[in-house]
């Protein structure tokens, strides 16, 4: 059975200054969108206007704002852009916006928007309306260098799903992921959508596992080279590289806490793969389980209270959870022999993990109380490693099929995966930033 959402839409919206954009509209709007059970808010979005001597290509502004609406979850586009671009050059010819004309469209709200530029440095300006009312809504302004445009309009992206819907935008994110596109395993980040990848390992080393610290600036992952591993916190921005653990044995796994602090890891240095809480700099060690099993993989709960992990003690790897700080495990998962990779959704309800399905793994979640299972994906070529986003709805995960491992992005509700990566080498472990 597929979870559905209901989006019902009845909010106050402010033009207030936001993070990195400066408002252009002061008045309190309201905006009241009623939506039926899981319909979507009906946008239309034109080219945006040029001046000044920018080198953006406004074709390639609006995809990027087209893509980060479309995959929100929450807006259906005008897809004819044809009918679209005529009407706003109509627009611009009279110098008014025909707010009827755009309803026509079947459209609900509207962006416009401009771009100015010198040599160095631009500006895009977005404004957003609401055709019912023939009102605008909201309007920001992102200054920035002509490089990052992108980031300025998954910014507008963003700022338009938290207006309109209350809820977290995710274009602003990263995720982290190992490619062996140099040869060697590395762990490397891009924007959301796949785009800006950025080497992040230079250890001339194997580099798997990674994992975000809380505010997306450091990762820690595992490093291997040849029987030694370590553990290894790296800041994205900086460029630092530090050493957290370097025990016997295995030094995997590793998952910060959501409040900071502390790690829980798998660590063999007592024979059998268990599970290990310690500070962030690898002091205070302390360890959680017991057993002639292995334990590994464990994750958080958002509240920093509970993990879930993989244990085999029932004979094959299934997930259960427990107290952070130790106690008796809970067993979660029942169904399948074989269940792994457990990623705990922000709002706390689910745990996505991996499931092997008549012989291929997929990708399922499971309901924390009512322990309902749902699988996600379907069909040939193995999907591993879910990774949630910050708004508990989409999904990060490999796919291997032919010999070729690659990312893709899943919205829970509507289960239409989203390739974001392809070309030489495979993409794998990926990890969503908070």
């Amino acid at each position: 059975m597929t979870r559905r959402f209901r989006a019902g839409i009845m909010i106050s919206l402010l033009s207030s200054l936001l993070l990195g954009g400066a408002p252009v509209v002061r008045a309190q709007v309201h905006l009241s969108v009623s939506k039926a059970f899981g319909e979507k808010v009906i946008i239309a979005v034109p080219l945006f206007d040029v001046e000044g001597g920018t080198i953006i290509a406004v074709d390639d502004v609006r995809d990027v704002l087209r893509f980060d609406l479309s995959n929100s979850g929450y807006f259906s586009l005008v897809a004819n852009t044809e009918f679209v671009d005529e009407t706003e050059t109509e627009d611009r010819l009279s110098g008014r916006i025909n707010f009827q004309e755009w309803a026509a469209l079947g459209a609900e709200v509207l962006v416009k928007g401009r771009i100015e530029g010198t040599l160095s440095e631009m500006s895009i300006e977005a404004t957003v309306y609401d055709l019912a009312q023939g009102k605008s809504i909201f309007g920001r302004r992102y200054s920035g260098r002509h490089g990052e445009w992108r980031g300025a309009v998954h910014h507008i992206s963003d700022d338009i799903v938290k207006q309109l819907t209350g809820e977290d935008g995710i274009a602003q994110t990263r995720i982290a992921f190992v490619s062996n596109v140099t040869g060697v395993k590395e762990v490397y980040v891009m924007d959301y959508d796949g785009e800006n990848r950025r080497r992040v390992t230079r250890d001339n080393a194997i580099a798997i596992y990674p994992d975000w610290f809380p505010g997306g600036e450091d990762l820690i992952y595992t490093m291997i080279r040849g029987s030694r591993q370590e553990t290894r916190r790296a800041g994205i921005a900086t460029g630092t590289n530090s050493r957290v653990t370097s025990l016997p044995g295995l030094n995997a796994f590793a998952a910060p806490s959501p409040r900071g602090g502390d790690i829980m890891m798998t660590l063999s240095r007592d024979g059998n793969p268990e599970i290990y809480r310690l500070r962030a700099d690898g002091s205070e060690l302390r360890r959680l389980t017991f057993g002639r099993n292995t334990e590994s993989s464990p994750c958080w709960s958002p509240d920093g209270r509970r993990i879930a992990y993989v244990s085999d003690r029932s004979g094959a790897p299934q997930i259960y959870t427990m107290s952070a700080t130790g106690g008796s495990p809970q067993r979660l998962t029942y169904e399948g022999r074989y269940n792994t990779s457990p990623d705990w959704s922000p709002k706390g309800d689910l745990v996505a993990f991996t499931a092997k399905v008549d012989g291929v793994f997929q990708i399922c979640t499971i309901d924390v109380e009512s322990r309902e299972i749902v699988r996600l994906t379907a069909g040939p070529g193995d999907k591993e490693d879910p990774s949630w986003a910050r708004n508990g709805r989409h999904i990060v995960y490999s796919v291997t099929s032919g010999g070729k491992s690659d990312l893709y992005m899943l919205d829970i509700y509507e289960l239409e995966p989203v390739r974001l990566t392809s070309g030489a080498g495979d993409y794998l472990s990926p990890a969503w930033s908070n």
